[in-house]
């Protein structure tokens, strides 16, 4: 069984938000203060059963607006729908049933005379006056009609519910030392045989401690220590003490064990001296075996973890993802800041947070049923490296073509129009192609609605006669979107459109090739009587290479520099869809 989607209403910073989930491992991504945590804390509020009754009480800013007061008709309500093609066997769910295969359990907190019937509406609305409820079965978000139809629940009949939840502030040092609570413990208890070997380890621990205890200098330490309380609290408070290396109790002998450092055979060394990366590795390894160990058949178990790739390098980030999305018998969600985990992501399970030109949160699967045909899937998973998954952290996007414009379309914002396009969260994302339809697809109407700009090629010198524009640039203003997407396309290509003739930024080209030690190749480009567009390309593409050539001129691009008119449309557009001041606006 799993989560199959999630509806929230007023909550915090969730308006009216809906996530849909397929089967297994989830990856939830986004910029920063978007509402991961968020999102964990409505999963929590509705299903984790070690949540008192107190701590399911909401305060006013957990409300939708930051609202300074309350009416006695706002409410909150989350509502998580559960799936499984074999639900009759999971005989506690029959009451959540809405179908076969789904079920559905709903918090709502609202005023207390939203749950009964009230006479009046009382004088002052207060928050003290509200209250929460956990609901099942039933399908409407409407709350007269939840309320009225639905069956109300207690803790109770979650049982069968199993939510862990690790926090990306997770007490590492702590929960790996030896103690009755620690991760170690709980792993050595959840083992099959583990009533065995818990005998096992009591007869070696009590035969050592005997041992230990008849050092004649063991009774002197408790004599002392037990003749000491008396002086100090007198012989009626003062109470009579042992020292042992073991407890009469079972599981403390569990609690002996500690977890070391081994690089050598015999050579234990506290694990307190492993770097984070190495620790946090390991405090989810235990989590995840005891999990594994304690998992029952009928039963469904939800795993939250935030940010697991903290203090990890971009390679165990990726390996760490790859076990983790082969857990069975969990359905693991993780939220994470990491490109290279949301590059790596498997088939359908990338989950995007972002924010609409409404300001409203939404949500979004590149991967989800119907958006991209086979080929375009593959491809994107193809794309996602590290780099290009920044897409789906970014607040608007500018696609272009390839790394020359990845390096000259931020310097011309930042040192033309005074918009630094890092601060602002756009992501400039070269595809290295033409074919800009599935990056497109990803932006439309109902999918990652943000402001977008295509900056394309206009490459008129394969244009026939009878064409106004290439094939590439007609199929991607098809998918523009009024007053958000936009596709923009130059005269011929980008370096071209920059250097036009030999007038237009000519000291630019010229310092340019100076600094890159191509003297002699500007001079001879000057003196050059072909075609201007021919000989400048010749000599970029052939002698000083695309890349180095974007790469040193985004360092010289001052404000003096004469933009292409298709350009500054398209930084005009991602700052007016973004509400940023341009410098030189006209």
């Amino acid at each position: 069984m799993n989560i199959k989607n999630i509806t929230i209403k007023n909550f915090r910073n969730f308006k009216d938000f809906t996530i849909d989930f397929s089967e297994g491992f989830q990856t939830i991504i986004g910029e920063n203060n978007i509402g991961k945590s968020n999102l964990y804390w409505a999963i929590r509020l509705v299903l984790d059963r070690e949540l008192s009754y107190n701590a399911r009480k909401l305060e006013l800013k957990d409300f939708h607006g930051y609202k300074k007061a309350l009416t006695i008709d706002e409410y909150i309500l989350i509502s998580i729908e559960l799936y499984s093609d074999k639900l009759s066997g999971f005989p506690t769910f029959h009451t959540f049933k809405t179908s076969d295969t789904t079920a559905r359990i709903t918090y709502v907190y609202a005023h207390k005379n939203k749950f009964v019937e009230a006479e009046s509406e009382p004088e002052k609305i207060e928050l003290n006056d509200f209250t929460w409820r956990l609901f099942a079965g039933n399908t409407t978000y409407e709350l007269t009609e939840l309320i009225e139809k639905s069956s109300a629940i207690t803790f109770r009949d979650l049982e069968g519910i199993n939510l862990y939840y690790i926090n990306a502030f997770r007490n590492i040092n702590s929960d790996l030392h030896g103690s009755t609570k620690s991760l170690l413990s709980r792993y050595c208890e959840s083992r099959e045989e583990s009533e065995k070997e818990l005998e096992s380890v009591k007869t070696i621990l009590q035969s050592s401690s005997t041992e230990l205890n008849k050092l004649p200098f063991i009774p002197k330490l408790s004599e002392t220590i037990q003749q000491k309380g008396i002086d100090i609290a007198g012989q009626y408070f003062s109470f009579p003490v042992a020292i042992s290396f073991l407890s009469n109790y079972d599981t403390d002998a569990w609690s002996q064990l500690n977890l070391f450092f081994s690089p050598d055979a015999d050579n234990n060394i506290p694990i307190h001296i492993l770097g984070l990366g190495q620790k946090n590795i390991l405090y989810l390894s235990l989590f995840i075996a005891e999990l594994e160990n304690s998992s029952k058949q009928h039963e469904i178990n939800l795993l939250l973890i935030e940010e697991p790739e903290a203090h990890l390098h971009p390679q165990l980030q990726k390996i760490l993802f790859a076990n983790l999305n082969g857990l069975k018998t969990t359905q693991v969600f993780m939220t994470s800041h990491s490109t290279h985990i949301a590059s790596d992501c498997d088939y359908k399970n990338l989950n995007v947070l972002y924010k609409n030109k409404d300001k409203e949160v939404k949500s979004f699967s590149p991967f989800k049923d119907g958006l991209l045909s086979d080929r375009e899937n593959k491809l994107l998973k193809r794309y996602l490296d590290a780099t290009r998954s920044e897409m789906f952290f970014a607040s608007a996007i500018i696609y272009v073509e390839g790394v020359g414009e990845q390096f000259i379309i931020p310097a011309i914002a930042k040192e033309v129009y005074g918009i630094n396009l890092t601060e602002h969260n756009i992501s400039v994302i070269p595809i290295h192609s033409r074919y800009f339809d599935p990056y497109l697809k990803i932006v439309q109407t109902n999918n990652l609605e943000i402001p977008t700009v295509a900056i394309i090629d206009g490459d008129s010198a394969e244009l026939k006669e009878e064409e106004s524009e290439t094939t590439a640039i007609a199929n991607a203003k098809k998918l523009e979107i009024v007053d958000r997407v936009v596709v923009m396309s130059g005269t011929k290509t980008l370096e071209i459109d920059l250097f036009p003739n030999s007038a237009t930024n000519n000291s630019y080209l010229k310092t340019c090739f100076e600094n890159l030690n191509h003297k002699k190749s500007f001079e001879n480009l000057a003196k050059a009587k072909g075609d201007w567009a021919e000989e400048l390309i010749s000599r970029i593409d052939g002698t000083v290479m695309k890349g180095r050539f974007a790469q040193e001129l985004s360092l010289l691009i001052d404000k003096d520099f004469k933009v292409p008119e298709y350009i500054e449309k398209a930084i005009k557009h991602i700052a007016k869809c973004k509400n940023i001041e341009v410098k030189n606006a006209e």
